[in-house]
């Protein structure tokens, strides 16, 4: 027979049941996003954390390692493997400092720049109707501005 734990918290059941529904919504949607960004990686021949990659370089230039590393939200040494990937590919390339041997700038080819322009607005596109489908104009402006306080 299986017992149910019922862990104690410090939330009444009401504030408990909402914590935890925010808390599986904003899984369940960041999932659809990534099967979103998968599906327009996947007919580019990408992965999506290629493609987000592909994605910061194209938004930001030319960026360090440990910027990409951070503005793609994955650790240094997967940051490595995925623009090691991405240059085989001739879609970025790596870019030794001339003063430190250890500092490296990442850049997209003129290939990468094209797949970004290709599959930016594609992502976009497939995002907005996704959000659009669900949410009205000022549920979206109101869901950005709240995920904004969040995220800081």
């Amino acid at each position: 027979m299986t017992q149910r734990a019922t862990p104690k918290t410090t939330l009444n059941r009401h504030d408990e049941q909402t914590c935890i529904g925010i808390f599986r919504d904003l899984l369940h949607a960041r999932h659809r996003l990534y099967k979103i960004a998968s599906t327009v990686a996947g007919d580019a021949g990408l992965h999506a954390a290629e493609l987000n990659v592909i994605d910061i370089l194209g938004k930001m230039g030319p960026i360090s390692m440990g910027r990409l590393s951070d503005e793609t939200f994955v650790s240094p040494a997967n940051t490595t493997y995925t623009v090691r990937k991405l240059e085989v590919v001739h879609l970025v390339q790596r870019l030794r400092s001339k003063d430190s041997e250890r500092s490296v700038t990442v850049a997209l080819t003129k290939k990468g720049q094209t797949l970004f322009r290709r599959c930016y607005p594609a992502v976009l596109t497939a995002v907005d109707n996704y959000l659009s489908e669900r949410l009205s104009s000022t549920d979206k402006k109101n869901l950005a501005r709240i995920l904004a306080r969040l995220a800081t």
